[in-house]
Parts: C-alpha cells; structure tokens; sequence
C-alpha cells in the first residue's frame, strides 16, 4: 500500500511537472534540455554502478561527463544548425573511452569488459535520450513532446493498472520481469492508443494534421508502447544482472532515476522517426 501512494503522489505531482517544463519554450525548450542533461549524467552513474564497482567500466565520473555530451550537442545543433556535431560528439566521446582504456589500463583483462560497459552507458543513457533534444527542436515541439510523454506515461501506468487488476493469473511470462503480466502488456497497448487517438485527434489535431491519421496513430502508439515495455525490460536485465532491485533510491515509490527514465530513453529515438516519416 505504501508504494500504491507513493507512486500516485509520483503520477500525480511529477508528470503536470515534467509537462509544466515542456510548456515552457524558452531558448528552444532549454529547463526541459537541462533536466535531460543532468538526467543523463545521473543515470550514467547509476548504470556504471549496477554494471559493477572494482574496474569493471571506465572512472565513473568520466561516464557521467561523456554521457551528457551527446544530448547537449544534439542542443548545440538545434541553436546554431550544425548538423553534425551530434555525430561528432558520439565519435568523440567513442575515442575518449578507447584513448582512457590505452593509456591508463594498468593489466588488460577486464579491457574488452571495460571498453563495451562503459560505450553501452553512453550509448543508453547519453544517445538515447538526445533524442527528446531532438524532438524539443522541432515544428509544433510542445505538442509533439507532450504527446510524447503522455504515451509513454500512460503506457506504464495501463500496464501497472491492468496488471494489478487483471494480471493475477498470467504473470510470469517473462524471466526478465516475473512480476510483469500478459494483463499489462494488453492495457499498456490500450491505453497508449487511446491517449494517442486524443492528443492526436482532439488535443493537438494542428500538430498531427495528416491523411490516415487513425492508421499512423496506431502505429505511433504500438510503437511507442513496444519501445517503451522493451526500455523498461532492458533495465530489469541489468538490475537482475547486478542482483539489485533499483538502480537508486533518490525517487519517491520507484527507486532510482533510471528507473524513471529507461522507458522514455528507449522509445525516443522511435517516436522521433515515426513523426519525420509519418507526421512531416
């Protein structure tokens, strides 16, 4: 009962917060940049953590440097156009890790372990969500981002509802998630598609306005909610993988901010070319 209203208080307080900080258009969505900047750096720090202590990846300071490059330079596109800098910053910070692991590896054994962990943090928790930096540049960006969050919000929130109520019986599907049932894949695919079908239909009509709107919805939709259950998964294989239970403790009735976030990282880069192929 106490995670039940500690996560309520989290829906309920964090996600018109997180909305309230999209709405804001300053400087091309720069206070929702800056929460995706420092939500990086942290989550870089919680993920080289489940990835194991005692050299298992590169210094854990430099990966909560070099994550958060990816999205602020994907900004730095947005603000002076320069279309390649995202590219380079992921080559960058690529050879940075490569250079690190050289000149300062003492025995090489754990190399190849060190190497791919610390590029998987980068890759995850600095690439993937440069792509909500992506979406904050684009035409009708408070609609496009908030719809965004909205399915991926309602995603999860389906699926704990549906699972909860329905999903006694039909749990243990996965070994990467035991607790996750067939019942809250079924209302996560629900509920992601009815918000779609009303921010996209009624709620920002202007920012979706397209022919087949019903049939890209749903696909906008399953996608997201595909991507979204996938993100969260990928994470519960790297806590049971480190054998702890959240990769933090710092948010009120979900454990840590990757925890949070995993979803979203992972459905960004999905959504972001769904609406460059289906909504231009």
């Amino acid at each position: 009962m106490k995670k039940l209203i500690e996560r309520l208080i989290i829906f309920f307080a964090g996600v018109p917060l997180i909305l309230g900080l999209v709405y804001i258009p300053f400087f091309n969505h720069l206070p929702l940049n800056l929460l995706v900047f420092g939500v990086s750096a942290f989550a870089a720090y919680e993920l080289s953590l489940m990835f194991g202590t005692n050299g298992q990846t590169l210094a854990r300071p430099l990966l909560m440097c070099l994550a958060p490059m990816l999205p602020i330079c994907e900004f730095l596109n947005i603000i002076f156009g320069v279309d390649y800098l995202s590219t380079v910053a992921l080559i960058v910070t690529s050879f940075i890790v490569f250079a690190v692991e050289i000149f300062t590896a003492k025995e090489f054994a754990m190399s190849n372990a060190r190497i791919a962990r610390s590029l998987c943090v980068i890759l995850y928790v600095g690439f993937l969500p440069s792509f909500v930096t992506r979406i904050s540049g684009m035409e009708f960006s408070f609609a496009r981002l908030a719809t965004f969050l909205v399915l991926v919000f309602i995603s999860d929130s389906a699926a704990w509802l549906f699972g909860m109520l329905f999903g006694k019986n039909n749990r243990g599907v996965l070994l990467a998630s035991p607790n996750k049932s067939v019942a809250g894949f079924v209302g996560a695919y629900i509920g992601s598609f009815v918000f779609a079908v009303i921010m996209t239909h009624f709620v920002f009509k202007d920012a979706f306005a397209t022919t087949n709107l019903l049939q890209k919805t749903a696909v906008l939709s399953a996608v997201v909610c595909s991507a979204a259950i996938i993100g969260d998964l990928a994470e519960s294989v790297f806590k049971r993988s480190a054998e702890v239970k959240d990769s933090g403790n710092v948010v009120l009735g979900r454990g840590g901010v990757l925890d949070s976030v995993d979803s979203i990282f992972m459905a960004a880069p999905f959504y972001y070319f769904l609406l460059k192929f289906l909504f231009a």
